[in-house]
């Protein structure tokens, strides 16, 4: 069976220090029909970091706002039937795309993803784990963490993000009629916690458990 192409989108800026680990970690992947497209529009190119390879597709580009526009004009670019989220800064295992497309598939979901993830946190060397046992309660709002997601391009090209640099993700997977589906993959992704996340970081909330 012919695997489609996916297209793995990771908008950055000014993140320098993490691009040869997200680099390393698509190469890493098992699923060979695949491209990294990366939108930067930092303050300087991160092109001399970048392997020069045919299925790494690079646009360096003028400030393009929200994170909800760098991911429409990374979709744009995209030219896989399947995108996936590729975080600048976080850790995705070497199988974390046939996975990911697995479940796409065999759901027959528009979106894919995990709502509990793993967390850590380096500057403390905090490790906090996500629930797999609580992915799928109907009493919950859908939620898929923005970093797991995977979709049909198709679906995107319908329900674009929205022009928000927060929250960007929850009303993608809010999108009426949307069929979600959480799957239970949550050793397949971490979430790497440091001082540049645009996000809340857990290690800041003293209500948060730790592991060590």
């Amino acid at each position: 069976m012919e695997q489609p192409l996916v297209s793995c989108v990771m908008p950055t800026a000014n993140r320098q220090k993490y691009i040869p680990f997200a680099i390393d970690y698509f190469l890493q992947q098992d699923y060979h029909n695949a491209e990294l497209v990366i939108i930067d529009d930092g303050k300087e190119s991160i092109e001399p970091l970048l392997p020069k390879i045919p299925n790494i597709r690079y646009f360096y580009t003028k400030p393009l706002g929200t994170i909800g526009m760098k991911r429409n004009y990374a979709c744009e670019k995209a030219a896989g039937e399947i995108i996936v989220h590729w975080d600048d800064d976080d850790w995705y295992a070497y199988d974390w795309v046939s996975n990911q497309v697995n479940f796409l598939i065999t759901s027959g979901a528009d979106i894919c993803g995990i709502r509990h993830i793993h967390h850590y946190a380096a500057i403390t060397n905090n490790f906090w784990q996500g629930d797999a046992n609580n992915r799928n309660n109907p009493d919950s709002k859908p939620f898929l963490a923005g970093a797991t997601m995977v979709y049909w391009k198709s679906f995107w090209e319908k329900h674009p993000f929205k022009d928000l640099q927060k929250g960007e993700d929850e009303g993608f997977v809010e999108t009426p009629g949307a069929k979600i589906f959480a799957h239970d993959y949550i050793d397949g992704f971490i979430a790497m916690l440091h001082p540049d996340n645009t996000t809340i970081k857990p290690f800041e909330n003293q209500n948060h458990k730790k592991n060590h």
